[in-house]
C-alpha cells in the first residue's frame, strides 16, 4: 500500500510530461501568432499614426503659412505714411509667416526622425519598403519647403523695401511653389494613409485568426490543467515536507538546521527564504548571547570604579581630613570619574553602532573614508610621528554603510596609535583587494603586537586590554567584530610581540 501511490505518481508524471510538452509547443505557436499580430498593431500605433499626424499638421501649417503670405502682400499694397493699421497688419503677417515656416521645418525634421527610427524598429519587408520611399519623399519635401521659404522671404524683403511691383512679380513663383508643395504633401499623406488602411485590414484578419487560436489553446489548457496540477503539486509537496521538518528542528533548538535544494526547483525561493530566516534566527541568538556576555562584562568593568568612587567619597566625609589628603583623594576621585566617563562614552558608541547596523549601503570611495578618519586624528598621528601608506589600486570602490566603515578605520587607527612601539617610528600600511568577490581590507602596523595565537579568542571580547600601560576602553575590536559579523564577513589576525599586528577584514 505504501508503494502504489508512488507508482501512480510516476505514471502521471510521465504522461503529464508529454502533455505539458505538447501544450508548450501549441502555446508557443499561438504565442508567436499573438506576438506577431501585436507587433503589427504596434507598428500601426507607434509608426504609421504619428507620421500621419505630423504630415497632417504640416499640411495645416503650410496652408496657414500661405494665408499669412497673402496677407503680407495685401497689407504691403496699402503701406503708406501714416497707415499704422496696414503697417501693423504687415508686421503680424510677416511674423506669423516666419513662425509657421519654422514650425513646418521642425515638423519635417520630426517626420524624418520618426521614419528613420521606424526603419530601425520594423522587421516587415513591406513596411520597410514603404518607409524608405516615405523617407525620400520627406527629404524632397524638406528641400522644396526650404526653397519655397527662401523665395517667400525674398518677397517679404522686397515688400519691406517698398519694391511692390518686383515683390508681386516674384510672388507668382512663390505661389506656384506653394501649390506644388501642398500637392506633394497631400500626395504623400494620401499614399501613406492608403497603405496604413490596407495594413490595418491585414492586422484585423490576423487578429481574428489569432483569437481563434487563443480560444482553441485555452480549451486545451482547461482540459489538461488537472493533470498538470498534480505534477506541480508533487514538485511542491516534497520541499514543503522538508520545510516542515526543518521548522520542527529549529523549534527544538537546532538553529543550524538548513534545507538543501537544487537551484532550479520551483520552490527554491521559499526554501531560500526559510534558510535566510534560519540564518537570521541563528545570528539573533548569537547577538543575544553576546549581549548577555557584554552586560556581565560591563557590570564587572563598572563595579570597580564605582566602588572606588564610593570609598573616596566616604573618606572625604571624615572630619579629621587634612588639606593634603583631601587634595589627593579628590584627584583620585576625578581620575575614577574620568574612567567612568570613558566607559560610559564607549557604551554609548556601542549602542549607537548597534542601532546603525541596518543602515543602507552606499557606494563608497575607500580612500576618501580613510582620509576623513585620518583628518580627525591628525594631531595624534603627528605626535606619534606616524606614517600611513595606502594601496587601493585593486579595489577602490565598495558598497557599504559609510558610518560603519568609518568606525572600523577609526578603531584600527586608534589601536595602532595607542599600542605603538616607543623605540621606533610607527608605520601603518592599509591595502584593499578583492578575494573571491569579497572586499578585504588589510590593516598592518609595526607596533607592540601580541601573541595572536594565544589570545585569538580574547581580543574581540569586550573590555579586554592586552597592554596594561594603555588607558583604553577595551571595546574597539569588539565593535569592529560586531559590525563585520552583522555583514557576514570575517576577521583574521596575525601578530607577534614587538612585531606589530596585521588585521585582514573581509567586509562583505
Amino acid at each position: 500500500m505504501t508503494t502504489r501511490p508512488n507508482r501512480i505518481k510516476e505514471v502521471i508524471l510521465r504522461r503529464s510530461s508529454f502533455i505539458i510538452f505538447l501544450i508548450l509547443i501549441l502555446g508557443a505557436f499561438g504565442l508567436l501568432r499573438i506576438v506577431t499580430t501585436h507587433k503589427d498593431i504596434d507598428d500601426v500605433a507607434h509608426i504609421d499614426l504619428p507620421i500621419i499626424e505630423i504630415l497632417t499638421q504640416i499640411e495645416t501649417y503650410q496652408l496657414e503659412q500661405a494665408i499669412a503670405f497673402e496677407r503680407a502682400i495685401r497689407y504691403a499694397e496699402e503701406l503708406e505714411p501714416g497707415n499704422d493699421i496696414a503697417l501693423q497688419g504687415f508686421a503680424e503677417a510677416d511674423s506669423t509667416f516666419r513662425y509657421l515656416a519654422e514650425l513646418v521645418d521642425i515638423l519635417l525634421l520630426d517626420a524624418e526622425h520618426e521614419v528613420t527610427e521606424a526603419l530601425k524598429q520594423t522587421n516587415q519587408e513591406a513596411q520597410r519598403i514603404k518607409l524608405k520611399g516615405l523617407l525620400l519623399s520627406i527629404k524632397k519635401l524638406e528641400s522644396d519647403h526650404t526653397s519655397y521659404e527662401n523665395h517667400a522671404l525674398e518677397v517679404v524683403d522686397l515688400l519691406e523695401e517698398g519694391k511692390l511691383k518686383e515683390a508681386v512679380f516674384a510672388s507668382e513663383r512663390v505661389e506656384s511653389e506653394e501649390d506644388q508643395f501642398n500637392k506633394q504633401v497631400e500626395g504623400v499623406l494620401m499614399r501613406h494613409e492608403m497603405f496604413t488602411e490596407a495594413l490595418v485590414k491585414i492586422v484585423e484578419q490576423e487578429e481574428v485568426l489569432s483569437m481563434k487560436w487563443i480560444v482553441t489553446l485555452t480549451l486545451l489548457f482547461i482540459i489538461l490543467s488537472l493533470l498538470a496540477v498534480y505534477t506541480f503539486s508533487y514538485k511542491i509537496w516534497r520541499p514543503l515536507e522538508d520545510i516542515r521538518s526543518g521548522a520542527e528542528k529549529i523549534g527544538e533548538g537546532n538553529l543550524s538546521a538548513r534545507i538543501k535544494l537544487s537551484s532550479n526547483s520551483i520552490t527554491s525561493d521559499i526554501v531560500d527564504s526559510f534558510n535566510e530566516m534560519a540564518d537570521k534566527l541563528q545570528y539573533s541568538q548569537k547577538e543575544i548571547d553576546q549581549f548577555v556576555h557584554f552586560s556581565y562584562s560591563t557590570a564587572d568593568d563598572l563595579k570597580a570604579p564605582i566602588t572606588n568612587l564610593g570609598s573616596l567619597l566616604d573618606m572625604l566625609g571624615k572630619d579629621n581630613m587634612n588639606a593634603s589628603n583631601f587634595k589627593a583623594i579628590l584627584n583620585n576621585a576625578k581620575k575614577t570619574n574620568r574612567q567612568l566617563e570613558k566607559t560610559v562614552n564607549s557604551l554609548v558608541e556601542v549602542n549607537k553602532v548597534r542601532e546603525e547596523l541596518g543602515s543602507e549601503n552606499e557606494e563608497l570611495d575607500i580612500d576618501e573614508v580613510l582620509k576623513e578618519v585620518v583628518t580627525g586624528s591628525i594631531t595624534q598621528i603627528k605626535n606619534a610621528n606616524a606614517s600611513i601608506k595606502k594601496d587601493f589600486s585593486e579595489c577602490l570602490m565598495m558598497s557599504y554603510p559609510k558610518s560603519q566603515l568609518r568606525v572600523i578605520f577609526k578603531h584600527l587607527l586608534q589601536n595602532s596609535l595607542a599600542y605603538r612601539d616607543p623605540e621606533k617610528p610607527l608605520q601603518i600600511r592599509v591595502k584593499s583587494k578583492k578575494v573571491n568577490g569579497h572586499t578585504t581590507i588589510i590593516f598592518k602596523d609595526n607596533g607592540l603586537g601580541f601573541d595572536s595565537i594565544k589570545f585569538k579568542n580574547e581580543i574581540f571580547r569586550p573590555y579586554i586590554r592586552l597592554h596594561s600601560h594603555v588607558d583604553g576602553s577595551g571595546l574597539g575590536l569588539y565593535i569592529i567584530k560586531m559590525i563585520i559579523d552583522y555583514h557576514r564577513g570575517g576577521v583574521r589576525v596575525e601578530s607577534e610581540p614587538r612585531k606589530g599586528a596585521t588585521f585582514a577584514l573581509r567586509l562583505d
